[in-house]
């Protein structure tokens, strides 16, 4: 895991820890469906948008005994937290790549374009279908 945007790999990491162990509880539902494209088949991710909210909120949560989350509580973490297929996800992180085709994909998943789901963790997919 690598830095992103304000967050270190380490702070990341530890924010994936908490996230997992409250997907465990079920306070965090199983990605289904990509929110940006529709795509409900091949591999769903979560997307994180602010680790902060993921981390403070949940450790919060762990260290109270009996551990509990409030709904507000679980409401942050998950507007934190975006289901995305795995094309997607990895054209969110190319934008320092290839800002145009990152765009360009973007406009056409809002478009209605579905491109086929992705199985397997295949960055030459992105190299072939959207040059990035």
């Amino acid at each position: 895991m690598r830095n992103y945007k304000q967050w270190s790999a380490e702070f990341r990491k530890e924010s994936l820890k908490l996230t997992n162990k409250a997907k465990k509880l079920g306070w965090i539902k199983q990605p289904t469906k990509c929110c940006k494209c529709g795509q409900d088949k091949g591999i769903i991710q979560l997307h994180n948008e602010d680790y902060d909210a993921t981390y403070y909120t949940l450790r919060d949560a762990f260290n109270r005994f009996p551990i509990d989350i409030t709904e507000e509580e679980l409401q942050k973490v998950n507007d934190a937290l975006l289901e995305l297929c795995w094309r997607c996800h990895m054209m969110h992180h190319s934008k320092h790549r290839n800002a145009e085709a990152v765009e360009q994909y973007f406009q056409e998943v809002k478009a209605g374009k579905q491109y086929p789901p992705v199985y397997r963790h295949d960055f030459d997919i992105l190299k072939r279908d959207h040059n990035v």
